[in-house]
């Protein structure tokens, strides 16, 4: 079993830099978007207006659910809160892949397992990834979806980024959905757990 502090530490303790492929990486995220940062001082969002990521609708404040996640924010990641409480990290995080293993350009979403656990290992956690650019190369339970409508049996898990909300739906349980506004995205589950060696 791998626990979540193992995985961050590793995440953190860096390693060899591959520049090519850090460079390659940067050539397609830059190649598929214009970054126009908002609110950088105080660590806000930071807007993306690339066709897979530009909102189809009202959303919150002009953000979308991408603006909040891009750049990834490397390990511990934003704070999430739950009733006006901060969340445990090893309850909810959200953080970039480690830069070692060439996945700092994606987003992977730990959740307790149930809801409002505290995990230790990641049998008691659920993954959750948003990897527009493909940097992980692991089989994942659906695809990265934008603009996508609301599962009618979808709910609220009262978690919150900002104006992030993280919902649920039981008919689709491979999936996370995270919603500003009226900007919704579905983040896929991998088929095995996503670890950085």
């Amino acid at each position: 079993m791998t626990s979540i502090s193992a995985m961050a530490v590793s995440a953190r303790s860096g390693g060899p830099v591959r520049p090519l492929l850090v460079a390659g990486l940067s050539l397609v995220l830059l190649s598929g978007c214009v970054v126009a940062r908002s609110g950088e001082s105080s660590g806000g969002p930071v807007e993306i207006p690339a066709a897979a990521s530009t909102p189809s609708g009202n959303v919150a404040g002009g953000q979308t659910v991408a603006s909040y996640f891009w750049p990834p924010k490397q390990y511990p990641g934003p704070t999430w809160t739950k009733d006006g409480r901060k969340v445990d990290k090893q309850e909810l995080n959200s953080s970039g892949g480690p830069e070692h293993c060439g996945w700092q350009s994606a987003v992977v979403l730990h959740l307790g397992w149930p809801l409002g656990t505290v995990s230790e290992t990641m049998d008691q956690a659920r993954q959750y990834i948003r990897d527009p650019g493909g940097a992980i190369d692991k089989d994942l339970r659906d695809k990265l979806m934008f603009h996508v409508a609301m599962p009618a049996d979808a709910r609220d898990t009262g978690y919150r980024y900002n104006a992030v909300e993280l919902w649920l739906s039981p008919s689709n349980p491979d999936a996370a959905y995270l919603r500003v506004g009226d900007d919704i995205e579905l983040w896929p589950r991998p088929l095995t757990v996503v670890a950085c060696k």
